[in-house]
């Protein structure tokens, strides 16, 4: 039931707004002034305060600032007789909701009390939805903070593993090429060790001869001194004559050279496969570098030669390039990826073009074969992850994705063009210089 306290000085108008009340069903509390209203205040609560302003002591303005203060969710309504405007602005300003002017009637009295219990429920509502609001506004900003940090999380682990993708294909092609390296590895080494055995063969010669020359020196000495036969220095010079038919000696001076030649050559063949395979293959920070695009095709090429060699004529129209600002070690498995795949979709013998030019800012590479070429159903796919036309075990579908995401991340292009029966083409743009964020992937 509604609670209403009623103050009034004057008894019958006091006794005559509780009927009113009472008769329309509230539960009303009669003070006869701000003390006695104050004793009740502290004893419950009430739903509504109806005071007049002007009684002994207290008047009724301090009664319900006091009240409202206590009592936030207690509305309130002045009773007066006056008509003074300014009073009345100081009661609404308080916190009172309206009037009853005396004299009044039963129908204007209940209005009044309904109007303001009405808008009393109204702000305690209010009130209440702000809270909650604010409550959901709190819960949904920690829910959006926990889920932005957990994106973060996941992004960070995103990022990760695409490191870790592309490290792991760059190993597995590594590993698929490790055979081949071998094979280009042990060409250079083989003639090396067999100019080194010649060379050895050549020094056993050159030995024996000079033997002989030092004892013919000597015996010459000998023969001055004693002046003895010349018989037995005849004999001496005929066996070098002969030593140096046998071991030719002048083919060996002039093959000493060109052996010696050609293993600095293999050891530098060597070295260049090594050190381009250990750049390669490296796993630690990608750092931010001016490249020049024609020898990082060249370094991709020395590593993968195996694998094109037997299956391909290989043509290069390298234009003049500017440096590029990029990540080389990841642009050289893009290069290796699209070489690779170029080699393997040569059934027998074909070719292999890369051609690169600049233009307009931008550095081009286009590298094509003359083999099967990919349907065109595949054509829009081809770039998707772990998509592969190969059987299964002979290829993860990484290898264009990787190649696209690194082109991307470059802020530069991948497009293909390809005919069945004819050939493919990958076409890469680079910017030569893209606002790119220094990182490390390892």
């Amino acid at each position: 039931m509604t609670k209403i306290l009623i103050v009034d000085d004057e008894g019958p108008i006091r006794e005559l707004l509780g009927q009113i009340l009472e008769g329309s069903g509230y539960d009303c509390t009669l003070a006869a002034n701000a003390a006695h209203a104050r004793e009740c205040l502290k004893e419950q609560d009430f739903d509504l305060i109806v005071s007049d302003i002007r009684m002994p002591g207290e008047s009724g303005l301090d009664l319900i600032r006091y009240a409202l203060a206590e009592h936030p969710d207690t509305a309130a309504l002045m009773v007066s007789a006056l008509d003074d405007f300014s009073t009345a602005e100081t009661a609404l300003e308080i916190g009172v909701y309206g009037y009853i002017i005396k004299p009044f009637d039963s129908k204007g009295v209940l209005i009044s009390v309904s109007n303001a219990l009405r808008r009393r429920q109204l702000e305690i509502d209010n009130r209440a939805y702000r809270e909650n609001l604010e409550q959901i506004v709190q819960e949904r900003t920690a829910a959006l903070k926990k889920n932005k940090e957990e994106l973060e999380h996941t992004l960070s682990k995103l990022k990760q593993t695409q490191a870790q993708m592309i490290q792991s294909e760059k190993m597995a092609s590594i590993g698929q090429l490790a055979a081949g390296v071998a094979h280009e590895i042990n060409n250079p080494t083989g003639f090396i060790g067999s100019n080194l055995n010649t060379l050895l063969d050549y020094h056993r010669d050159i030995g024996k001869l000079i033997k002989q020359y030092r004892q013919l020196v000597t015996d010459l000495k000998d023969i001055v001194t004693r002046e003895q036969d010349w018989a037995a220095i005849s004999e001496q010079l005929e066996g070098i004559v002969a030593l140096e038919a046998e071991a030719d000696i002048d083919f060996i001076l002039d093959d000493v050279p060109n052996l010696i030649g050609e293993s600095q050559d293999g050891t530098e063949r060597l070295k260049r496969i090594v050190a381009d395979l250990k750049d390669f293959a490296h796993p630690g920070k990608d750092k931010l570098e001016s490249a020049d695009i024609n020898k990082s095709i060249d370094s991709t090429l020395n590593v993968v030669w195996n694998e094109l060699k037997y299956k391909a004529t290989v043509t290069k129209e390298y234009g003049d390039l500017p440096l590029v600002e990029c990540y080389p070690h990841q642009l050289n498995q893009v290069f290796m990826n699209l070489l690779v795949n170029a080699a393997q979709a040569i059934e027998e013998k074909g070719e292999i073009k890369i051609a690169t030019q600049a233009l307009d800012g931008q550095v081009e590479i286009n590298i094509s074969d003359t083999g099967s070429g990919i349907p065109k159903e595949n054509l829009s796919r081809i770039f998707d992850a772990f998509f592969t036309t190969k059987e299964i075990g002979k290829g993860t579908g990484l290898g264009l994705n990787v190649a696209y995401n690194i082109i991307q991340k470059h802020k530069g292009t991948i497009d293909v063009e390809s005919e069945m029966g004819k050939g493919t083409t990958f076409r890469i743009r680079l910017q030569i210089q893209p606002d790119l964020v220094e990182y490390s992937n390892g």
